[in-house]
């Protein structure tokens, strides 16, 4: 049986960095949907059935973009390690964007 309601709830760093992505501008979520799959598009993703792709259409926060849709789905399908890294280095890119934007209007 599945304990966590959420997929990315499962691993500590793919929770805090799904959490964090949801509290940035769109801007900047678009900015890591490009790197989350840039990172990822090489990589063997699971299967997503067709019936599961339509079930939760705009029901979640990141379907109101389809790049950022996308790229969380790249990290849900991709294997739980390569997820884990990805979290960890989205976390990182997340903090350098927003901390060149801030620098910027100083």
């Amino acid at each position: 049986m599945n304990m966590f309601k959420r997929w990315y709830d499962a691993d500590a760093a793919v929770s805090r960095a799904i959490n964090e992505l949801e509290k940035q501008s769109e801007e900047v979520q678009v900015r890591c949907a490009d790197f989350i799959i840039d990172l990822l598009k090489d990589v063997e993703l699971e299967k997503l059935s067709l019936e599961d792709q339509y079930n939760y259409i705009l029901r979640r926060w990141y379907d109101k973009n389809i790049k950022v849709s996308h790229a969380i789905e790249y990290m849900r399908l991709s294997p739980k390690e390569l997820r884990r890294e990805t979290a960890l280095k989205v976390l990182d890119y997340m903090k350098e964007i927003t901390k060149v934007k801030k620098d910027k209007k100083s």
